[in-house]
């Protein structure tokens, strides 16, 4: 990870002391659908990540965190089929939760009658170990693993300072496969410092490389990128280095993607979602206009309740036809967009900015 961007993030995930160690217990959040997000307050990721806000540091109550559990699985939706555990990072980092604890949660979830249970965890987190142990303690039911890939970009990824080697992952993947567990890589759209054109090319090419290396079980998750407070992102945004995305960027990306892959194709973070503990002013979403915002969040909603390739296909196609004055202005501003530096300068100009505003 580089050293400056790290320094900066950390500095802005430090300027509200009292987030950081506010006190949170275990709580259950709608991730859209039938999927429900089983959060657990941890120490918080070490990771670095210009565009997260997940390293703050929560008191963690084994007790209390292990009794709310129970009492969330003892009254789960009815029309749950997902569970998702995830805590602030990696579910799985014995860092963040001790392993003793990770494991309790598990053997809390596996007395319920939910369908998949799946962990959203950084990928280094899972080794053999914990494969072995997760298989015994949750057997009987479907497993899955959400890990964020964002992009197979080296350049990209270094933008969004991820520590990942995509040849590993994605051997991850094909190892969790031969297990029988399924595996969703998420896919960011909006990186800073690219052009829109590059965004899009960006995401779609992170696509085909899953489509092309990765099994067939495996779910692509596409995230439109979401400013958030005490973020890289949002101090780049609020000195005018970076803007919020248009709706229309990530209906591109998902016109683009080839037809008959739609049904492997999941969203989230689209609008739906505020950060649970800051408050649904602390982050801005995707923009769009009075005309066109309500024809989206129906879309979204329809793409996420359906799991049928042909159903996905036709809410692609009839979107796409929506038009409106946002979508005109998304088109222009594309099309009007320049640069005279490659990535890697523009990452280099954007670093000494940061060290000298940030005094790293």
């Amino acid at each position: 990870m580089n050293k400056v961007l790290t320094k900066a993030v950390w500095k802005m995930r430090m300027t509200d002391d009292y987030k950081a160690g506010q006190e949170v217990n275990a709580s259950l959040i709608p991730s859209g659908g039938t999927s429900y997000q089983l959060y657990v307050p941890s120490r918080g990721c070490h990771n670095a990540c210009t565009f997260c806000n997940y390293g703050f540091k929560h008191p963690v109550r084994k007790e209390e965190i292990l009794k709310k559990v129970e009492h969330i699985c003892r009254y789960l939706p009815a029309n749950i089929e997902t569970l998702i555990l995830e805590s602030s990072g990696s579910f799985l980092d014995d860092r963040e939760l001790l392993p003793e604890l990770q494991y309790q949660i598990m053997e809390i979830v596996a007395r319920t009658k939910v369908y998949r249970v799946q962990i959203e965890t950084h990928y280094k987190t899972v080794t053999d170990e914990k494969l072995q142990k997760i298989l015994q303690i949750l057997k009987g039911h479907a497993i899955a693993f959400e890990i964020g890939l964002e992009s197979t970009s080296a350049t990209t990824l270094d933008i969004y300072n991820k520590d990942i080697d995509v040849e590993k992952l994605f051997q991850l993947v094909r190892d969790c496969d031969s297990l029988g567990i399924e595996t969703s890589l998420n896919v960011m759209v909006g990186a800073p410092l690219l052009t829109i054109q590059e965004q899009v090319q960006d995401a779609l090419n992170t696509v085909q490389d899953i489509l092309k290396y990765c099994p067939e079980s495996t779910a692509i998750v596409l995230f439109p990128l979401n400013i958030k407070d005490y973020t890289l992102v949002k101090h780049m945004y609020n000195q005018g280095r970076y803007s919020v995305i248009s709706h229309w960027e990530f209906i591109e990306v998902l016109e683009k993607i080839p037809r008959d892959a739609l049904d492997r194709v999941f969203i989230s973070w689209w609008g739906n979602r505020c950060n649970e503990f800051h408050g649904k002013d602390a982050i801005i979403h995707p923009k769009s206009c009075d005309t066109c915002h309500g024809r989206l969040m129906k879309f979204y909603t329809s793409f996420v309740d359906t799991d049928s390739l042909q159903e996905k296909q036709s809410l692609v196609k009839e979107i796409s036809h929506v038009t409106c004055q946002c979508r005109d202005d998304y088109e222009t501003e594309k099309a009007s967009q320049k640069v005279d530096k490659n990535i890697y300068q523009r990452l280099e100009e954007e670093t000494k900015k940061l060290k000298k505003e940030f005094d790293i």
